[in-house]
């Protein structure tokens, strides 16, 4: 019977996606996966109640990695010391990183991003340095160039980009088309989000929770 939980997981996500991506374009599709440590992924759309589904292991991203699109992982650097101008990880935030890494062990990422700065350069480069890719560095404030090159780079792949709190929502905005996505609260440093997407301004978003 536990072998049977995961398929039915999949196909209803597989379902839903079909069935909600036939709206008009551009529309954002947008679903909250909670990954806890627990046996338990809650499943919410914006449309329906609460799904709860008992698991034996927590949800792989590779779910939501789609063959027929260009894969963006968005996330905020981990947390950080606070220290200093260009502060560095705490530990806390470098605990964070090792749960990211477990998260994309299986997923195939064809390249990894980051910001200048010292609390995202130690949020990617240990997934780059996992993955054996080289690190690339892209201006946070330049989203519509940042996807084009990933758009252009990795066709049908996924990177991986790291920023900050105020910059995804940017990113986020420019792939999808739309307005929807407000800046991440300061305190928030869990929020992962896999972005299908099939041009820029046609895109399928789902949103996910990491770590503790």
């Amino acid at each position: 019977m536990k072998n049977l939980i995961l398929p039915i997981i999949l196909l209803f996500v597989s379902a839903l996606l079909t069935f909600t991506s036939c709206q008009k374009d551009p529309e954002i599709i947008t679903e909250t996966v909670v990954v806890v440590e627990t046996d338990t992924v809650f499943i919410t759309t914006q449309n329906t109640d609460t799904l709860v589904i008992q698991i034996t292991d927590t949800i792989s991203l590779t779910t939501f990695v789609q063959d027929t699109a260009t894969t963006f992982i968005l996330i905020r650097h981990a947390e950080d010391t606070g220290s200093g101008n260009d502060p560095t990880l705490s530990s806390m935030g470098e605990e964070r990183v090792e749960e990211l890494n477990r998260l994309l062990e299986n997923v195939d990422l064809n390249g990894v991003y980051s910001t200048n700065f010292n609390r995202t350069k130690l949020t990617a480069q240990p997934i780059a340095d996992e993955k054996g890719l080289s690190l690339e560095l892209y201006n946070a404030f330049n989203s519509n160039a940042l996807a084009d090159e990933i758009l252009q780079n990795h066709h049908s792949g996924a990177a991986l980009v790291v920023g900050h709190s105020n910059t995804i929502p940017m990113l986020l905005n420019v792939l999808t088309g739309t307005n929807s996505f407000n800046q991440i609260p300061e305190t928030e440093y869990d929020n992962l989000f896999v972005v299908s997407v099939f041009e820029k301004g046609r895109a399928e978003v789902v949103h996910l929770k990491y770590g503790e």
